[in-house]
């Protein structure tokens, strides 16, 4: 797999974006980003404005049109339209091959998950919550249905989220996760791993679970035959790394949390940015 251990950026960057990557080596064709705390809150909803989110996400897409949606916690994936989504629209999983579209979710501490299939060029980006763990069957389907994609030819990013370090969960989430993905992915808490109000956050029942959506998310990968060679990891969490808006972290302060734009857009392999 292809790490990127830790994003470094300087304490003004707005944003990041990166490369997909393969074997190691930068793949041309398309990237993939998140805006930081520092941004403010990329919050959407289709009957609220918000002017910050619109200015910020116009300077990233350099003149693409944004395709957003609502996030309904679900598995559903939709391919863009060409002029982008009609107002109303709800999903949590956007595709598209037009180049003139930047397709955007929003995240805090749920899973983004990124992909790009290099012989159509189709690319999009995934909302993968704990209820929407599973969602990368669903566009891996849409991939090969609709593009006649091949494993070998899907590219996938994992973005920042809430790692097992701090995502605590109860006895009956647990359970789910290992039944229904890996084993692997839980491990039981003991309460001198740390102490911290964030952890134990609306967690109910005696016994607690360290959670990890990363093994889930790859177990499910694996079972695609997608490369390993073909797919990146971004290592940070964002209940641990404060660049990040994180909703465990900031409401366990008594703070509004905010919330992450997750893009992806067409362009040319560079190293990582931030801006």
């Amino acid at each position: 797999m292809n790490i990127i251990p830790t994003l470094c950026t300087n304490e003004s960057a707005n944003f990041a974006e990166f490369p997909f990557y393969k074997n190691g080596i930068p793949v041309n064709g398309a990237l993939w980003g998140i805006t930081l705390k520092k941004a403010g809150s990329m919050r959407f909803r289709w009957d609220e404005t918000n002017s910050l989110r619109r200015n910020t996400l116009h300077k990233i897409a350099e003149g693409r049109k944004i395709a957003q949606v609502e996030l309904i916690h679900s598995k559903t994936v939709l391919e863009a339209p060409a002029d982008g989504f009609p107002a109303g629209t709800q999903c949590d999983g956007i595709l598209c091959v037009n180049k003139n579209l930047m397709p955007v979710i929003t995240v805090a501490d749920c899973v983004p998950i990124y992909f790009f299939e290099q012989k159509s060029g189709a690319f999009g980006v995934l909302h993968s919550g704990w209820k929407g763990t599973g969602i990368i069957a669903e566009a891996a389907e849409m991939l090969q249905s609709l593009y006649s994609a091949k494993p070998e030819n899907i590219l996938i990013a994992i973005g920042p989220h809430i790692r097992e370090c701090c995502y605590i969960v109860d006895e009956e989430r647990a359970l789910y996760f290992a039944n229904n993905f890996s084993e692997g992915c839980i491990s039981e808490y003991a309460a001198h791993d740390k102490d911290s109000s964030c952890l134990k956050w609306k967690n109910k029942g005696t016994k607690q679970f360290h959670l990890s959506l990363e093994k889930a998310n790859l177990s499910i990968i694996s079972k695609l035959n997608i490369p390993e060679g073909n797919i990146t990891l971004l290592q940070d969490c964002t209940c641990c790394n404060e660049i990040y808006g994180s909703n465990r972290r900031q409401t366990s302060k008594g703070e509004v949390f905010t919330v992450q734009a997750a893009f992806v857009k067409s362009g040319t392999a560079e190293k990582n940015v931030s801006f």
